[in-house]
């Protein structure tokens, strides 16, 4: 027969083990959300290297910048990453740093090795205060590329020669959470 104090025994011990039990799905739903955080923002991230590798923007960029350019490769960039808050290096130099006071210890990394795709010889950095590029087309020496009809007429028109010692980049995001 079953007596009121075995009842109590029970609901206790089910009370308690109802109480473990809750504790520990809040916790490793916690975690979970985390995680699902975390991997979305890692997506976001490898979309955006991605999309600017393909557009050649990540290329124009490295370019400035081992050409002494780096103000406007950070402009290019800042204009089209779509983060708050992030670190952008380029072969561990810091070009962009939008971190605004916020923590790194919740970050994601995202890594690009960028092989640059160019054949030896002078290009054109061209533009003015709102857009730099960089030319498609190749010359074979300074005074064809100053003189080329096409990029003239720009406020920043400078021919720089690419060699082929340059090989391949490493540019890092740093996304951080708030």
């Amino acid at each position: 027969m079953i007596n009121s104090i075995d009842l109590a025994i029970g609901t206790a011990i089910l009370l308690i083990g109802m109480a473990y039990w809750t504790v520990s799905i809040v916790e490793h739903n916690n975690n979970y959300v985390d995680i699902v955080k975390s991997d979305y923002i890692f997506d976001k991230g490898i979309s955006i290297m991605e999309h600017l590798s393909e557009d050649g923007t990540l290329q124009d960029a490295v370019l400035l910048y081992y050409f002494n350019r780096s103000d406007e490769a950070k402009k290019l960039l800042e204009d089209r990453i779509p983060l708050k808050h992030y670190l952008l290096y380029i072969d561990k130099n810091l070009l962009i740093n939008k971190s605004n006071g916020v923590n790194n210890n919740s970050s994601v990394y995202v890594l690009a090795i960028l092989t640059l795709n160019r054949s030896e010889g002078w290009y054109i950095i061209y533009g003015d205060e709102n857009f730099i590029k960089i030319s498609k087309e190749r010359f074979l020496d300074y005074d064809n590329a100053y003189n080329y009809p096409n990029y003239t007429n720009y406020d920043i028109h400078m021919p720089v020669y690419l060699s082929k010692n340059i090989s391949s980049s490493r540019v890092e995001l740093y996304i951080l959470e708030d």
